[in-house]
């Protein structure tokens, strides 16, 4: 019978094993695509505690799902054979709530604070606009919150804000963010960003609080460490004790988080801010074939900002990646609908999964699944817990478990309909304030106050429901709370006769939700209905998505992180789209959209398919250019398929600085197990054409145009009808034209 011991390492390659054995001093585990960063991440926590090395309560270990973290929790617990109930895996926010939640005290919080969700952030930033007299239109809700967001993920307070504020619009947006922080803390709320923002300012200003972490805390693990931003990289500095036992894990070829603020610096230069760290890579591919892996990694090694390695693919060569060329976007999703209904009769259909770069090019896709009766899923819709019915049940019982909650007041205080008109709310929302009263204790004592003497009688029901609850939160289960609450509200009879087609889905959403709630109890015990209210605020889409469900995935590839698929579908690959137009012209943001790409395509183990369209009507733009990254990728990994419509090109063919011509197809790659995708290299300057469209409009080529007269090609993208030159035509300059209405020719 093997040993704990054989369990944590018989199984493991040599960087693996010394990754797992490795406990001392910061570590850097630099763990490519599909290098087994899980199993390594979850054998060395498993390590540590067998090795008696820490208790599990002196273990940190941070991922940035919580379904990664319950995976992870559970697989240490079936190596060592039992629950460890002290041992700390959680995300990033999930920790620093509980951390609050012990010291909110230590900031002028109540323990029983509420976590403000985006929605909510943005109701009382509207409010916070409106209290201070500023024009909506020009100062938008939504942008505000932004840049709160971006200030607190940066470490800059509303005070450290407003002493560097310049000008008429960042002094207004100042005002805004100090009245948005004196709300929250008037609601006894945090919004998402604060978890962190407030757990680094308690850590680096209270040195007990700071100290009796850093002791607890004898080892700390983070997954994805190249996704971290600067509040994040700055917590962890500041929990870290005197051991320095840090162990980061990330792959800087896979950091697509910049646009919310993750700063690929901190992978990058690890080994400056931790002296004396250890490096170790993980380049075994257990995942993809080695067509795949090959055409993956000499695409990515296009980008500068990244530490190199050498992939290498334990798979078979596998199959070529399919380039598919269609007309439009109803043909791409029709080609890739034909496609699944080929490959359903060898792989599963929950095996398959169509990547996009934006949620709004799921349309088509969705109309063709449907036409074939393939059922599918959709992985970042409207959230369970945004969609409106849900939203206003948690108001309901956010504001029985926190009183002092301004917004969840006000957006349950006529729902279902009592009467109150917005005069009334505003002045509730008045008086409030004129007391330094929340909108709630206000409500209860109406009668006391002239303006609202009237409206009284109708928000004493209100006033008792919530009182009521309030009492019996501390004696039933949240389930059998939620389940009174919702027979209480008569809710299922509001849903139903507000809409009743509609109304039926939503209230299989409430049914859904009380079932949830009784599972969350059935899991946990006894737990108070803040301890519930605060799971679900660190709720994300993927916690939800369902793998074994028999249905197509349709997500972006931002949602797709951490999965992985037999068949996957990258589609919208055209300049503009796929890298965003924004993108082209920052050559940093450029590098994130080329790792958005390895990350899509690294999520295919045996089939990869990318899909370019030559027309896609986008913000009134027709013509497509194919996207640079399929010409980044050497031919002998690829393999052209033309899907027309109308009239298509018969191949695609490369040019090489020698001039000599040769057809994409199928080419095998060397069969030996040690070989690597950087074996195999194409000679550079390769440049994608079509062979019977504009013959000879090549680079180098001097062409006559009838009004421009000669000039000289120096670059062309495109292909077939979307072919566009750049020409340096004399006296005249660089013109950038499409050669289909060009009348071009080739004179030399």
């Amino acid at each position: 019978m093997p040993t704990v011991m054989n369990r944590l390492l018989d199984d493991l390659n040599e960087a693996q094993r010394e990754a797992v054995t490795t406990t001392e001093g910061p570590l850097l585990i630099i763990a490519g695509a599909g290098s087994g960063k899980t199993r390594v991440l979850t054998r060395r926590l498993a390590h540590i505690l067998y090795e008696r090395l820490a208790e599990p309560y002196q273990i940190l270990a941070v991922t940035f799902t919580n379904k990664a973290a319950g995976e992870m929790q559970e697989r240490v617990a079936a190596l060592l054979g039992g629950h460890l109930e002290q041992l700390s895996v959680s995300t990033f926010h999930s920790f620093c709530a509980r951390l609050l939640r012990r010291e909110a005290g230590e900031l002028g919080y109540d323990t029983g604070f509420n976590i403000f969700d985006d929605m909510d952030s943005v109701s009382l930033v509207k409010s916070c606009i409106a209290e201070l007299g500023i024009n909506v239109n020009q100062f938008v809700p939504k942008a505000q919150r932004r840049k709160i967001s971006n200030a607190k993920n940066r470490m800059i307070s509303a005070e450290n804000y407003a002493s560097s504020a310049s000008g008429y619009f960042e002094e207004t947006t100042a005002r805004i963010y100090q009245r948005y922080e004196e709300r929250l803390r008037e609601c006894n709320a945090m919004d998402f960003d604060d978890l962190l923002f407030n757990t680094v300012v308690l850590l680096r200003s209270n040195q007990a609080v700071g100290d009796r972490y850093r002791n607890r805390f004898r080892y700390v693990m983070v997954d994805e460490y190249q996704d971290t931003n600067h509040v994040q990289y700055l917590m962890l500095k500041h929990i870290v004790g005197a051991h320095n036992n840090i162990c980061v894990v990330g792959d800087e070829d896979q950091s697509i988080y910049g646009w919310r603020g993750a700063d690929i610096r901190n992978i990058l230069e690890f080994e400056k801010d931790y002296p004396g760290a250890k490096i170790i890579k993980l380049e075994q591919n257990y995942r993809s074939t080695r067509m795949i892996l090959g055409a993956a990694s000499a695409m990515i090694a296009n980008n500068q900002a990244r530490k190199g390695k050498t992939l290498h693919s334990t798979g078979n060569v596998g199959e070529p990646v399919m380039l598919v060329l269609t007309d439009n976007a109803e043909s791409e999703a029709m080609r890739v609908a034909e496609f699944i209904d080929q490959e359903r009769s060898h792989t599963p259909l929950n095996e398959m999964a169509v990547l996009y770069r934006t949620n709004a090019q799921s349309r088509p896709f969705e109309e063709q699944f449907r036409r074939l009766n393939l059922p599918y899923q959709i992985v970042g819709g409207i959230a369970f817990y945004q969609r409106k019915e849900i939203k206003d049940l948690l108001a309901y019982m956010k504001l029985i478990a926190n009183p002092r909650d301004d917004v969840s007041f006000m957006r349950i205080v006529n729902y279902p309909r009592r009467g109150i008109g917005e005069r009334t709310t505003s002045l509730i929302s008045e008086v409030a304030r004129r007391e330094s009263r929340s909108c709630f204790q206000t409500v209860c004592d109406a009668a006391r106050y002239p303006e609202l003497s009237r409206a009284a009688a109708k928000l004493r029901p209100l006033a008792d429901l919530i009182t009521n609850f309030q009492e019996k939160q501390q004696e039933m289960s949240v389930d059998l709370l939620v389940e009174e609450l919702v027979e209480e509200l008569k809710l299922i009879t509001v849903l139903l006769e507000e809409d009743e087609t509609v109304g039926r889905t939503r209230v299989e959403n409430i049914e859904a939700f009380i079932e949830g709630a009784a599972a969350f109890a059935r899991a946990n015990g006894t737990v108070t209905l803040t301890e519930y209210l605060e799971s679900i605020s660190l709720y994300t889409d993927l916690d939800d998505y369902k793998e074994t469900e028999d249905k197509i995935t349709l997500l972006t590839i931002h949602a797709a992180k951490g999965l992985e698929y037999d068949t996957v579908f990258i589609v919208g690959l055209e300049e503009g789209l796929f890298p965003l137009q924004r993108a082209i012209e920052d050559p940093m943001e450029l590098e994130e959209e080329r790792r958005l790409f390895y990350v899509g395509a690294t999520r295919a183990r045996k089939r990869l398919y990318l899909l370019t369209a030559r027309s896609r009507f986008r913000f009134g733009e027709v013509t497509s250019i194919p996207s640079r990254f399929i010409k980044e990728i050497p031919e002998q990994y690829l393999e052209s398929v033309h899907y027309r419509t109308r009239q298509f090109p018969k191949s695609i063919t490369t040019t090489s600085p020698g001039g000599s011509r040769y057809r994409a197809g199928k080419r095998r790659l060397p069969t030996g197990a040690g070989d690597s995708a950087d074996d195999l290299t194409v000679p550079e300057g390769v440049h994608y054409e079509w062979d019977n469209d504009h013959a000879g409009l090549q680079p180098g080529r001097i062409v006559e145009h009838p009004t421009f007269g000669r000039g000289k090609i120096i670059g062309a993208d495109g292909f077939g009808e979307s072919l566009r030159l750049e020409i340096m035509f004399s006296g005249i300059g660089l013109k950038k034209i499409m050669a289909k209405y060009a009348r071009l020719k080739v004179v030399g």
